[in-house]
């Protein structure tokens, strides 16, 4: 049984949840090897997505309705579930962000994701203990951009631009290895912390998390 599961809406979220992960519970060296991406589904030998399979966001709402994540959550010790708010007002999605502080978009972004959980048979108030949140505002590049240039201010929109522009060394494309690099400051426990510090969402994720494994 895995420690963590990982439904994300892609890749490149997988593997910085992942050293994220690695990071905070620095007390367990190889915590990588009990952390299982299970959507989308990857291929672990060429790090890359399973041809046949598709992420994004929408697959990963369709994922939480269905059996396959029940049955994912019965075999985890903890799922986390990893959405950026940025496609939140999309009709399919639903959740207006007009006047809405950070924590109060987070909190109306789970009650979206429950609703999906539950939509087909609830599940979620029996099994909530082990399914932990991600809500990156308004995407996880804005969770790594500290590592990158130090804003006085939090920022939390064209993250994904910036990052392109304040790595110098790293050519920043939608790509497992890249983002792996991109995140490595968050293995790191120190590095780590001080960095969620710089940014609201990611300390709530941060926040959500077990304090033991």
């Amino acid at each position: 049984m895995a420690k963590f599961a990982l439904a994300c809406e892609g890749l490149t979220d997988q593997i910085v949840i992942e050293n994220i992960l690695c990071g905070f519970y620095k007390e367990y060296d190889d915590l990588d090897e009990e952390i299982q991406p299970l959507q989308p589904p990857f291929d672990a030998t060429n790090k890359k997505q399973l041809e046949e399979e598709f992420g994004g966001w929408e697959m990963l709402l369709s994922y939480l309705s269905e059996k396959r994540f029940r049955d994912d959550v019965l075999n985890s010790d903890n799922i986390i579930v990893q959405i950026d708010t940025d496609i939140s007002e999309h009709i399919n999605f639903g959740v207006s962000q007009k006047d809405l502080s950070t924590e109060a978009l987070i909190e109306k972004v789970i009650e979206r994701l429950i609703a999906q959980i539950d939509s087909k048979k609830a599940f979620y108030e029996e099994h909530k203990s082990k399914i932990i949140f991600a809500i990156s505002v308004h995407s996880l590049e804005c969770w790594i951009l500290p590592i990158y240039k130090n804003f006085k201010n939090e920022k939390v929109s064209g993250c994904f631009e910036t990052l392109q522009r304040e790595s110098t060394k790293i050519k920043v494309d939608k790509n497992y290895r890249i983002y792996d690099k991109l995140s490595q400051d968050f293995l790191k426990h120190k590095k780590l912390m001080k960095l969620v510090a710089k940014n609201s969402s990611f300390q709530i994720f941060i926040d959500a998390l077990p304090k033991s494994i």
